[in-house]
């Protein structure tokens, strides 16, 4: 086969490949004779083609419409470009067609025919614009097309506090919300390549943006606070299921943002609930029992998204911990299930959902988070273990995260690898391309010649040694540098730390001289070696506190702080909004002041 062909991705389930070439006229326009939407779809997925609109059925491309076709058909021969597709996979075709174009050197296509249609019915992609990081409207407007030239078809942001919900002005007031009318703008600019977009509103834990506040505070399960993974200080975190105003609150949230989407679909969150039963509702969740609690709140929030015209997901991490109630769950709600390292009980947690007949969705991640380069190896394992799973019970769909836990350090461009990845593994199982920095450079067009070094940093934390879950042992000892062990970096040596240094300067050599994507990848590479830089110094001082490190060594610590939030706040600004930098930064810059 041509080795340009071999380069489609996500590669076609039948492709055959015939000896004759297209030959294209660059001095002449190219004739379409297709729906428009499939050859406004075109432009976007490839910027630049010159393209007329024909409705002369021999024009070099053609397109119809066939509703008894179950998968698209496209036939490249020397006379032109013929598809045929069924309504679902209109886009989808013209993003194939897009490839085909890009793989036309000198004017010559390949000839072929290709029958294709995807193993899972949705490929959903969401975004973190929560945990600090709001990206650009030109920002989201790109990662969209993305998505849609890669053949995803549904996209989530996940909000807790960054809508900018009216009345509501001081939780979002320093966040640089998304807006209703940015909102709909995002909305139509999806819908233009075939992608959903779907309202995402937190509804039970991860509340604590908002009950922070002293107006929402008496809402919460514990005012007094909690320790948990998102703050180094004790916060309230969950709404109480027992107070009317929780439900009252979500009744206003989903009245705002839910007309902001022509999706019905709406994600209410309700995971990760630490506090449940440990606060407010202690004695009703000793009476009924915890599992009884979380599904008749869960109940209610459905019957509100459902009495709104919507259809709710939610994640299923809470459920999956009573078995014996997942058969009384909603049957046209979809559970989310959502694991991001390898070796996740996949398998298992969609058998139970499978046997209730419950529709459900695997749930990877990009493992970009709480890493500042990406673990593009786990990233790996945890995406082919997550689309095996979802064939292998049926799912109904799948949804790629990319999480910014404690200020989003990771540059958005870290999650590429994970974007090529999960569109190939969910489209056409057991294609995810070997050589993943090729396609991020033939696929990505912000790459710039980026893929090599990109995946060279993702894979640079394996030099630590630490088999740390969920992140990094250079995050974990900045994000527990106030504790006296950091448990969530185990095994990490002195020679580890070296390791993780030479191999972070070795895979920065492989980046182009210049680009947004190298100023990101250098900020994202200075947080993590002054990481690797403090872990060395704690090891080196038994793990004294900060503040008992030698002088010479705290100055020469802080010196690293300040450069690298002085990178970050710069690189931060290419692709993302204000609000939550300095939130973000600040956790840097507190680091240099313990250090002073």
């Amino acid at each position: 086969m041509s080795p340009g062909l071999e380069r489609l991705l996500p590669r076609p389930r039948t492709l055959v490949e015939h000896p004759e070439v297209l030959t294209l006229d660059a001095d002449r326009p190219l004739a379409v004779h297709a729906p428009l939407a499939w050859q406004q779809a075109l432009e976007r997925f490839l910027p630049g083609l010159p393209l007329e609109a024909s409705d002369r059925t021999e024009a070099l491309v053609r397109v119809s419409l066939d509703p008894a076709l179950t998968s698209m058909r496209i036939e490249v021969d020397p006379s032109g470009i013929t598809v045929r597709a069924p309504k679902e996979l209109l886009f989808p075709s013209a993003a194939t067609v897009a490839q085909l174009f890009r793989l036309a050197e000198g004017g010559r296509m390949p000839c072929c025919r290709i029958e294709d249609a995807p193993a899972l019915e949705r490929r959903g992609y969401m975004l973190d614009v929560s945990r600090d990081r709001v990206p650009t409207m030109d920002e989201l407007r790109a990662l969209i097309d993305l998505l849609g030239s890669l053949k995803y078809d549904h996209l989530q942001l996940y909000v807790e506090h960054t809508f900018a919900y009216a009345g509501h002005e001081e939780v979002w007031a320093e966040a640089s919300p998304l807006t209703p009318s940015e909102i709909r703008e995002l909305d139509a600019w999806a819908s233009g390549v075939g992608i959903e977009l779907a309202a995402n509103q937190n509804c039970f834990g991860h509340m604590h943006r908002w009950l922070t506040l002293p107006r929402y505070a008496p809402l919460a399960e514990c005012p007094e606070g909690i320790e948990h993974a998102f703050s180094v200080t004790k916060e309230p975190f969950s709404l109480c299921p027992q107070d009317p105003g929780s439900l009252a609150l979500v009744e206003d949230l989903l009245d705002q943002l839910m007309p902001c989407f022509r999706s019905p679909v709406v994600n209410v969150g309700l995971d990760e609930t630490f506090d449940l039963g440990e606060g407010r509702s202690r004695e009703h969740c000793e009476s009924k029992g915890k599992g009884v609690v979380y599904l008749e709140y869960l109940e209610e929030v459905h019957k509100r998204v459902t009495e709104r015209g919507g259809r709710t997901q939610f994640w299923g991490d809470i459920i999956v911990q009573h078995p014996d109630l997942v058969p009384r769950l909603p049957r046209d709600a979809t559970a989310l299930e959502w694991g991001y390292e390898a070796g996740h009980p996949f398998q298992e947690h969609a058998t139970l959902f499978a046997a209730s007949g419950l529709p459900f969705w695997v749930v990877p991640g990009t493992s970009t988070w709480q890493s500042m380069l990406g673990r593009v190896d786990n990233m790996e394992a945890n995406v082919r273990e997550a689309i095996r799973a979802a064939v292998d019970y049926e799912a109904r769909g799948m949804l790629m995260t990319d999480w910014g836990d404690f200020g989003h350090w990771q540059p958005p461009c870290t999650a590429w690898p994970g974007i090529v990845a999960a569109a190939a593994e969910a489209w056409n199982p057991g294609s995810m391309p070997s050589d993943l920095a090729g396609a991020i450079d033939w696929l990505v067009p912000a790459a710039q010649g980026a893929g090599s070094g990109l995946v060279a940093l993702g894979r640079a934390h394996r030099a630590l040694g630490s088999p740390a879950v969920n992140g990094t042992a250079a995050f974990f000892h900045l994000r527990y540098a106030h504790a006296a062990e950091v448990e969530r970096a185990p095994e990490l040596s002195l020679a580890g730390c070296e390791a993780h240094e030479a191999a972070l300067r070795e895979a920065l050599s492989l980046l182009p001289g210049r680009g947004a994507c190298r100023t990101e990848l250098e900020a994202a590479a200075a947080i993590a070696t002054f990481g690797t830089r403090l872990a060395r110094a704690r090891l080196e001082a038994n793990m004294a506190p900060l503040e008992e490190l030698p002088e010479r060594v705290r100055q020469e610590l802080r010196s690293l702080a300040v450069d690298a939030a002085t990178q970050h706040r710069h690189a931060w600004l290419i692709r993302s909004r204000p609000g939550g930098l300095r939130e973000s930064a600040g956790r840097l810059e507190a680091l240099a002041h313990r250090l002073a």
